[in-house]
């Protein structure tokens, strides 16, 4: 036998919900339409377009210190194809995309 002190309550041991369980805000119904819009093709092909001029100018850096007499071009080449690559991917087709929106 246990003692307790006066006004004290037993308590339960029960592990807790998660969070995401018991909440029902966070519980999406299903066959409930997507609030937000798809990307269009366009989108999809200048990202495959960044990705290409990203890792095309790091392969140009790589091959920069294997061709003798053009270590400079290459390795400046690559570094702008990939400014390109991440301006046409963070700059331009967002800048596109919001004025589609418009």
């Amino acid at each position: 036998m246990t003692t307790q002190a006066p006004g004290a309550h037993a308590t339960t041991h029960a592990t807790p919900a998660s969070p995401a369980s018991s909440s029902p805000a966070h519980q999406r119904a299903p066959f409930v339409p997507n609030p937000h819009p798809r990307h269009g093709a366009s989108t999809i092909i200048g990202f495959i377009v960044a990705a290409a001029l990203v890792f095309g100018g790091f392969y140009m850096m790589g091959m920069a210190f294997s061709v003798p007499g053009a270590e400079f071009l290459l390795f400046a080449g690559g570094i702008v194809v990939d400014a390109i690559g991440l301006w046409v991917a963070f700059g331009l087709i967002p800048y596109l995309a919001d004025r589609r929106r418009d």
